[in-house]
């Protein structure tokens, strides 16, 4: 589990760590205490879920509805937890899907119900979406379906997705937020128009502008990823580095 905490009041923030993580078990947390830094970070990992204070200091131009809202356009798939001392924010908060709505003072064992209800509807999900093995596509009279495991990327095309294998390309009318979901933990999504398969890639380069090119096996076809998720992808492939 990738767990997003954000609160500006340090104290506040160490004893909700803290519970995040004797709750969760296998669970790496992110704590910020800027709105700017929880949307940085959201840009450079994957995460499952988020846990956000909604009154911010007062220097931060973004409350943590606010913040909410820019990072599940990001990354759809999170989970949203709020906190906050205030309970007039609770029904816009439902506005971004949030699993729970938690007012101050926290009542820890409330909080550590609904932490680990959580992760554990996240982690049955995951175990659902790694047994998919085929996508459906209708194109006219056809309707193919295409194994996961051939799936080299899917890209943005204007209004459509394309699926590509290795000698193929599919027609999708689905976006790829919506394949996205879907997809098994082997996929990740690198650029804004490109989702990658991570078991068929074959090279990385460089390519300037802030940008990387991927290259993928026993083919020369390639898909374009950004700056931001460079590291995170290396991670994956490579923790040592």
């Amino acid at each position: 589990m990738n767990i997003l905490l954000l609160e500006n009041e340090v104290y506040t923030r160490r004893f909700v760590r803290k519970i995040i993580l004797e709750s969760v078990s296998d669970s790496e947390v992110y704590d910020v205490s800027t709105s700017r830094e929880a949307i940085e970070r959201s840009r450079q990992k994957s995460l499952d879920i988020a846990v956000l204070d909604i009154e911010l200091g007062e220097e931060d131009c973004l409350n943590g509805l606010e913040t909410a809202k820019i990072i599940n356009a990001m990354q759809p798939k999170i989970k949203f937890i709020f906190i906050s001392g205030y309970s007039e924010y609770a029904i816009e908060a439902f506005s971004v899907h949030s699993y729970d709505y938690i007012l101050k003072p926290i009542n820890v064992i409330r909080f550590k119900e609904t932490i680990c209800s959580l992760e554990n509807m996240i982690r049955e999900e995951k175990n659902k979406l790694d047994h998919l093995q085929k996508i459906v596509v209708k194109n006219k009279n056809e309707i193919f379906f295409i194994p996961v495991s051939d799936i080299l990327f899917m890209e943005k095309q204007e209004k459509t997705t394309l699926i590509h294998t290795e000698k193929d390309v599919f027609h999708s009318p689905e976006t790829l937020t919506e394949l996205e979901v879907k997809l098994g933990r082997n996929f990740m999504r690198v650029h804004k128009s490109f989702i990658v398969n991570k078991d068929k890639i074959s090279r990385i380069k460089d390519i300037g502008n802030r940008s990387y090119e991927i290259k993928f096996l026993q083919t020369n076809k390639v898909a374009f990823m950004s700056r931001y998720k460079f590291e995170e992808l290396k991670n994956c492939l490579i923790p040592s580095l």
